[in-house]
């Protein structure tokens, strides 16, 4: 197989930034790879296919060097970027995603391994970060390239079996205790860090976002074939249910048990390696943009709505959560917690707390119609809030799209049977 054959393009309409190129990565080379002599070749490309990632940019950049004893090398690195203001990076910067991810890359992830290191245990949570910079506003990563070490992503539309879910939990439960361990022994963390999808002063934002769904998932609610499907839209949240709903979240109980959530946990922002059998040799997390400080409820009820198979999902849900709770404790006992360990049953009854629903009902609003659709050129979250034909199309796609309503025809009636999907507990 020739050169060219080898770097493809996963999405050959992204716009790549002129100023990603030779001498911009010069400082990154010297440190990576100081016996290079000269770039022969450099190439940029996407990393990812369209409807992977919604909130950056992200490239994957092939550089072939030639070495000082006259070798030749070929390197790749992930860069990771802000998406341009007129694609939706206007909206995105709101939230600060990028300046929260710079910490957890510079400070407290390398801190959590090291927690662990110390105890005896050799844990990896996420990729090496091995550039961070702000230009002009902007603030870029570059990592390295966890595909040269054979990782890779799982079809989100077809679900996690368990083997992957089992992982994904544990490295979940490992990333969560050493938060709770570090925050005990260094106090709070960075007060952005209380505030995840849901902000106080972006209200605008995340009420335009529920209306320009909520005639179409009302519509599609009809059409999952539901028994008693009418009693579902009818009790679809009103805007200030909603919004009361997103606010809730905000509203922490100090004797809880808390951890530094991921914030968006799902598939794409896992990794897994393999042994040579197919079994799974190592799990890594990525994307920390939208960490939040709160119960481990948080990522639980996205996880467990967006992620597991379809013949899993609702099956082993509880066992799911006993399967994240026993690692959470090996994990937090090996790191020495000084705090009461968290009780299975509490942690249990948090995924039903009315603080917490949001982000089962934000899930099934927002991501999952997204992750049950085939890759698409358009599928992106300028396209996704729109109010253009392009967008009221690509919205219409989503929800009637048969996999999504496969999936919700049983999902539905059972986060709304466990209570979650009572709004009326949000009115005032």
């Amino acid at each position: 197989m020739s050169e060219s054959d080898e770097i493809i393009n996963p999405n050959e309409n992204l716009i790549i930034p002129d100023w990603i190129n030779e001498k911009y990565f010069e400082g990154v080379l010297a440190k990576d790879e100081p016996n290079h002599a000269k770039i022969l070749k450099f190439t940029v490309v996407a990393a990812i296919p369209p409807g992977e990632n919604f909130t950056s940019t992200m490239l994957r950049i092939y550089i072939k060097l030639e070495m000082k004893d006259g070798s030749v090398k070929t390197k790749t690195y992930i860069f990771k970027t802000m998406l341009p203001e007129e694609r939706g990076g206007s909206d995105i910067n709101e939230f600060g995603l990028f300046p929260k991810e710079a910490k957890m890359y510079e400070t407290y992830l390398p801190a959590f391994e090291a927690l662990y290191k110390d105890a005896g245990w050799d844990i990896q949570l996420a990729p090496k970060c091995l550039h961070t910079e702000e230009r002009e506003g902007d603030i870029h990563f570059i990592f390295e390239d966890l595909r040269v070490k054979k990782f890779k992503n799982v079809d989100r539309t077809k679900g996690l079996d368990m083997e992957h879910m089992t992982h994904a939990l544990h490295k979940l439960a490992e990333y969560h205790a050493a938060s709770a361990v570090y925050e005990e022994q260094h106090g709070p963390y960075p007060s952005e860090f209380n505030e995840g999808f849901v902000k106080k002063d972006v209200k605008k934002f995340h009420l335009d976002g529920f209306k320009i769904k909520e005639k179409a998932y009302k519509k599609a609610i009809l059409s999952w074939g539901m028994k008693d499907a009418e009693k579902y839209a009818k009790a679809f949240p009103t805007g200030e249910q909603y919004w009361a709903q997103c606010l809730s979240t905000l509203e922490l109980n100090p004797d809880d048990f808390h951890v530094l959530n991921h914030g968006d946990f799902w598939s794409s922002n896992l990794m897994s390696s393999y042994l040579p059998d197919g079994s799974i040799d190592k799990l890594i997390l990525i994307d920390f943009q939208i960490v939040t400080w709160g119960s481990p409820a948080i990522d639980l009820l996205f996880f467990l709505t967006l992620s597991p198979a379809k013949e899993l999902r609702i099956k082993e849900f509880e066992h799911f959560v006993r399967i994240y709770w026993e690692r959470l404790v090996e994990c937090l006992k090996v790191l020495k917690l000084k705090k009461p360990l968290p009780k299975l049953r509490d942690l249990q009854s948090s995924l039903n707390n009315k603080n917490h629903s949001f982000y089962a009902f934000f899930s099934l609003l927002n991501h999952l119609p997204i992750i049950l659709f085939p890759t698409d050129k358009d599928s992106n979250l300028h396209n996704m809030t729109a109010e253009t034909e392009e967008g009221e199309n690509l919205r219409e796609c989503l929800l009637s799209n048969p996999a999504f309503g496969d999936v919700m025809k049983d999902l539905y009636p059972f986060l709304y049977n466990r209570g979650i999907l009572n709004f009326e507990d949000y009115d005032v």
